[in-house]
C-alpha cells in the first residue's frame, strides 16, 4: 500500500461495523484524518454498513504487520466519512458491555442504538457541540419502593427540582403503553417541553421528536422506553428508570442485554443521577440498598398497599364417594365473575401460559413431553378442530396423538390451566359474557392487543390473559389468578420473586377485589404477596440465596448447544452444570469478566447461545 499523492499519509483504520452479527473490530485504511468515535460506512459482504471508528494509526508505523496480513484491505472512500460523532461514553460502554455479554461492542451498539439514529447519524452532532461540565464525583443509584401513585408524585417533584436549576430528565419504563400512560401523568403543565419518544412512532415522527429535545433550550423531559437510552443533551442530568423490577429489561435477542444494567453503567460513565423506583423493587436492589451501595431517595415503603385479595384453596377435597370432580373455576371466583358482569365493570383472569394445557407428563416414566427440534417443553393448544402441541420457544409443532419420547407409553397426562382452556370454561359458564383472549397467539401485534384492551374497557366483560396484559392495562376493576401453580414448579432461582411481584403489580392494578386459586396455599410466597409484606419476603428470599449461593450471591452463565461432549470436553475446569442441552456455569461475581473463559466462549460456534447473567437458568 503506498502513499498517497503529495507525500500524503495512508492510516491504518480500526472500525467497530454496527451490525448484529459477532464482527469484533475491522482493518481499513484511508487518506483523510479520521477521528476515534467518527462515523463511516464500510464495505462488509458487499454491503455499506456504519461503524464507528475505534482507532487510527499511521499505516507506514502497522507496515510489517500489513505485510503479514492474509488480506487486502479495503479503503474507506470519502463520500462514506461522516461528519458526525458516536459520544465518547457510548463507544466505551458498548466495549464494557460486549466484554460483559460475550459479545461484539457493535452488536452492542446495534441493539442499543435506535436504528432511525443508526440510519442517520447526524443526529448525533458533530464533534464541537458544547458540553457540560461533569461533575468529578460519580453519583450512587438511588431507589424509591412506594405505591405507584405516591412514586409519581416523587417524580413529579425530581422534575420539577432538576427544571428549577436547568437541567433535563431522561424518563425510562418497560413499554411503549407504560410510556404513554407516563407522559400523559408527569406532563400536565410542562407540555411544552416534555417528549415522547416510542418504537412505534414513525421514523419521520421519531427524528422530529430527537430533534426538538436535543435543540430545545430551555429543559426538557423525555419519556421514552429502553429504545431511547443513546439519547443525550448537554444538560442531562438524571435517569429515572421506572418498574425496575420488570422481566421487560431484558433483551430476549443476542447478547440479551439486561438494559437496566446498562443504564446503571450509562449514569455512572457520564456521572448522572440515577433513580431506580417499583413496588416492590428488585431482591438484587433491595440488597445492594442494604449494603450501602444505593441509596434512598424516599423512605422506602415495605407494607405494599393494594387491592382486597382473597386466597382459596384448590386442593381437591376427597368425599366418601372419591375426589371432587375438578373445576377450573371456584365458587368464590364464579361469584365474583358474576359480580362484576352485573356491574358491567369487567374482570381480568389471568393465567400463567398460553393454551389449553402447559405441560404433559408421561403417566409411567415421569418425562416431560418436549419439542423435537429444541427440547423445550411443549404445550397443548386448539388449533381449528384438532389439538397439537406447540413449543413456545422454536414454534415447531408435533401431533396430538404422540407417545413418550423415553419409554413409548401412550399414558400422558396433561398438567396445568392455559388462557385457552380458562376462556373456553367462562364461556360455558357465562355464554351471554364477551370473553377475550389477551396473550401472544391472539393478539401478535401491539395494534391488536390495544385493540383488545380498547374494546374490554369500553364494554366490560371477561379478559383472560398473561402478563402481557400487564403493558397494557392501567386500572382494573376486579381480578382473578386462575391459577399460577405451574411457576411454583419451576426449579429455578428466581421462580418465588417473580410470583410475588406478579400478585404485587395485579393488587396495585385492582381497585375492588382480586382472588388468588393455588393448590400450595401454604407457600410463604402467597402469604406474602397478598398482606403486601416486603420486609419479609425480602429476608426469607435473600437468607434462601446466600444459604445457596444464588444471584445476587453469584453469577450464572448458560450456554445452550446440542453438542454437550463439546462443551464437557472445553469447561471442565469451571466444573459446569447440565441441564438437558443447557450448560451451566456458577462464579464470583466479582470474578466476572474471566478473561480465559470469555475468550473460550467467544470461540464456540454461533449455534450455541450464551446468556450471563440470565434471569432464568431454565
Amino acid at each position: 500500500m503506498k502513499e498517497g499523492k503529495a507525500g500524503g499519509i495512508i492510516r491504518l483504520v480500526e472500525v467497530v461495523p454496527i451490525t448484529k452479527s459477532a464482527h469484533r473490530t475491522l482493518s481499513y485504511f484511508s487518506s483523510e484524518p479520521l477521528k476515534v468515535g467518527q462515523m463511516v460506512k464500510v464495505s462488509l459482504r458487499n454491503n455499506f454498513v456504519p461503524a464507528v471508528v475505534a482507532s487510527v494509526r499511521n499505516a507506514r508505523e502497522a507496515k510489517v504487520n500489513l505485510k503479514k496480513a492474509s488480506f487486502a484491505l479495503k479503503k474507506i472512500p470519502k463520500g462514506m466519512i461522516l461528519d458526525s460523532f458516536l459520544p465518547e461514553h457510548l463507544l466505551n460502554l458498548a466495549e464494557r458491555t460486549a466484554e460483559y455479554y460475550v459479545s461484539s461492542a457493535g452488536a452492542v451498539l446495534a441493539n442499543i442504538l435506535p436504528k432511525f439514529v443508526i440510519d442517520n447519524p447526524k443526529l448525533f452532532g458533530s464533534r464541537g457541540n458544547k458540553k457540560k461540565e461533569e461533575s468529578p464525583i460519580t453519583k450512587e443509584p438511588l431507589v424509591l419502593q412506594v405505591e405507584k401513585e405516591e412514586r409519581f408524585g416523587q417524580y413529579r417533584s425530581v422534575i420539577r427540582q432538576n427544571f428549577a436549576k436547568h437541567f433535563s430528565i431522561l424518563f425510562i419504563v418497560p413499554s411503549s403503553e407504560e410510556a404513554g400512560r407516563a407522559f400523559e401523568d408527569l406532563s400536565r403543565g410542562i407540555d411544552d417541553y416534555a417528549f415522547l419518544l416510542t418504537p412505534e412512532k414513525t421514523k419521520k415522527e421519531k427524528e422530529s421528536v430527537w430533534i426538538k429535545a436535543k435543540e430545545m433550550r430551555h429543559s426538557i423531559l423525555l419519556v421514552t422506553t429502553p429504545f431511547g437510552l443513546a439519547f443525550d443533551r448537554p444538560d442531562l442530568s438524571t435517569y429515572i428508570l421506572e418498574r425496575e423490577n420488570s422481566r421487560s429489561y431484558r433483551m430476549f435477542t443476542r447478547p440479551f442485554i439486561n438494559t437496566k444494567s446498562f443504564a446503571l453503567a450509562l449514569a455512572q460513565i457520564t456521572k448522572r443521577e440515577i433513580i431506580l423506583g417499583d413496588s416492590p423493587l428488585s431482591i438484587e436492589t433491595i440488597q445492594k440498598t442494604r449494603e450501602g451501595k444505593y441509596g434512598e431517595l424516599f423512605p422506602a415503603n415495605w407494607r405494599h398497599i393494594g387491592a382486597e385479595t382473597e386466597l382459596i384453596n384448590m386442593k381437591p377435597e376427597k368425599q366418601a364417594e372419591g375426589r371432587k370432580p375438578f373445576e377450573i373455576f371456584s365458587p368464590e371466583l364464579k361469584s365474583l365473575i358474576k359480580k362484576a358482569l352485573e356491574e358491567r365493570a369487567g374482570i381480568f383472569l389471568y393465567g400463567a401460559r398460553k393454551g389449553l394445557s402447559p405441560a404433559t407428563v408421561c403417566g409411567d416414566c415421569g418425562a416431560i413431553l418436549s419439542c423435537e427440534e429444541c427440547g423445550a417443553p411443549v404445550t397443548l393448544h386448539k388449533q381449528s378442530e384438532e389439538n397439537i402441541y406447540l413449543c413456545h420457544r422454536c414454534g415447531a409443532t408435533r401431533d396430538a396423538e404422540t407417545d413418550c419420547d423415553k419409554c413409548g407409553s401412550w399414558k400422558l397426562n396433561v398438567f396445568g390451566i392455559g388462557t385457552e382452556l380458562i376462556a373456553r370454561e367462562a364461556r360455558k359458564m357465562f355464554p351471554l359474557a364477551q370473553v377475550r383472549i389477551l396473550d401472544k397467539d391472539h393478539a401478535r401485534t401491539k395494534t391488536q392487543a390495544r385493540k383488545v384492551v380498547g374494546e374490554f374497557q369500553e364494554r366490560g366483560g371477561i379478559l383472560v390473559g398473561t402478563e402481557l396484559a400487564f403493558f397494557h392495562l392501567d386500572r382494573i376493576a376486579y381480578a382473578g389468578i386462575v391459577s399460577l401453580d405451574a411457576l411454583f414448579s419451576l426449579p429455578d432461582f428466581g421462580a418465588e420473586e417473580r410470583i410475588f411481584y406478579l400478585i404485587s403489580r395485579l393488587r396495585e392494578m385492582c381497585e375492588r377485589k382480586l382472588i388468588i386459586q393455588t393448590r400450595n396455599i401454604g407457600k410463604e410466597t402467597l402469604s406474602f404477596s397478598t398482606q403486601g409484606n416486603i420486609v419479609d419476603f425480602y429476608r426469607r428470599e435473600i437468607e434462601e440465596r446466600e444459604n445457596f449461593s444464588y444471584p445476587p450471591f453469584s453469577l450464572f452463565i448458560t450456554i445452550d448447544g446440542r453438542d454437550i461432549q463439546l462443551l464437557k470436553n472445553q469447561f471442565a475446569e469451571w466444573n459446569p452444570e447440565f441441564l438437558k442441552d443447557r450448560m451451566i456455569i456458577r462464579m464470583g461475581r466479582d470474578n466476572w469478566p474471566d478473561e480465559k473463559l470469555s475468550r473460550k466462549l467467544s470461540l464456540l460456534p454461533p449455534n450455541f447461545l450464551i446468556k450471563v447473567d440470565p434471569e432464568s437458568i431454565i
